[in-house]
């Protein structure tokens, strides 16, 4: 490894992880996103991380409410169709009292559905200030990222990747299916192992696998930011995430030696197909560094926000391969050897 790196701490940076409030706010309540009082991004970062904690607690009693009402219509259509049924075999006189108690179980359970209705709706605004809140939280951190170059300590540049991959959108599959494993519906290029098209070009501020020889002579793919495309589209320049202005960590090179990101994580669930398999070779993004390394899948993901659990070949260990470390989807992509 040519890049620092502290093979003693596997800093797996924990933040998808929520702390359960003792306390919670009643579900019932608005809640609206609260609105940072300082602009400094940190505090930024952090009011917006308690501000989705306290949402997520809130949406945890609305699911329980939601079930309840889903519960509670499927009670009553099952009663309705007993009742159409009791009605179809008897010999009764008494057609109409129960024409009537059918009609009233109906309005019922349209009043059920309603409200069922109502607390998805509760639960999906809910969980669109969610995202909006992710999305706030990557701006702030891709512009303090650009502002900030000269002085973000690597502790600090590890911890705004690791918000930046815990806010990459998660593919689930068809807005209407809902499952990648429906015919006709397939992920996307750049969601989880999905490799970009032939013909793509990258963005500027398109976060890339870049493959460059550094001022020592050594060759390395590094995590780099898309500064500029040339006009022919064959040739990027692009800064290193680590760099520091004026260090000379510009680079021009060509489109064959650039490995797009994902932009979608995969949901393991829904879409499978578009992880890679166990025991895959990948390029995967080195713990507190900025260097993509060759390693192994050794785990998949079992849910959208599950990282990779990755072993690299490293010589510093005796075995030749580093422990198992947790890589999230974003900054692991398939290994290209460009030297052949």
């Amino acid at each position: 490894m040519t890049r620092t790196n502290n093979n003693n701490n596997n800093n797996n940076n924990n933040n998808n992880n929520i702390e359960h409030s003792p306390s919670r706010t009643s579900s019932s309540s608005s809640s609206a996103i609260a609105q940072p009082s300082s602009t400094e991004p940190k505090d930024i970062i952090n009011q917006n991380e308690l501000t989705i904690q306290k949402l997520l607690l809130e949406l945890q009693d609305d699911l329980k409410q939601t079930k309840e009402c889903y519960n509670q219509s499927r009670d009553g259509w099952l009663s309705i169709q007993q009742q159409q049924q009791q009605q179809k075999s008897s010999t009764s006189p008494n057609e109409n009292l129960n024409s009537q108690s059918i009609k009233t179980n109906v309005s019922q359970a349209l009043t059920n559905v309603q409200n069922e209705i109502d607390m998805y709706k509760i639960a999906l605004s809910k969980i669109s200030q969610v995202r909006q809140l992710q999305i706030e939280i990557s701006n702030v951190t891709k512009t303090h990222l650009d502002s900030n170059r000269s002085h973000t300590t690597r502790r600090g540049l590890a911890d705004l990747l690791s918000h930046m991959a815990y806010v990459l959108k998660i593919w689930y599959g068809s807005e209407h299916t809902g499952n990648c494993s429906n015919k006709g519906d397939v992920p996307p290029p750049l969601c989880g192992a999905i490799p970009a098209v032939v013909n793509h070009v990258c963005h500027v501020g398109d976060l890339i696998a870049g493959f460059v020889e550094g001022e020592d002579g050594d060759e390395n793919w590094i995590l780099a930011e898309v500064a500029n495309v040339h006009a022919n589209k064959a040739k990027y320049d692009i800064v290193d995430i680590d760099a520091e202005p004026g260090q000379g960590r510009y680079y021009n090179i060509n489109k064959r030696h650039v490995i797009p990101l994902p932009q979608w994580r995969a949901c393991p669930l829904t879409c499978p197909q578009a992880l890679f398999s166990r025991r895959t070779i990948v390029l995967a993004l080195y713990p507190q560094t900025s260097c993509f390394y060759k390693g192994i899948v050794e785990s998949i993901p079992r849910i959208g926000k599950d990282s990779y659990s990755i072993i690299f070949e490293d010589s510093s260990y005796n075995s030749g391969y580093s422990p198992e470390f947790d890589v999230p989807q974003m900054f692991v992509v398939a290994y290209k050897d460009v030297k052949k």
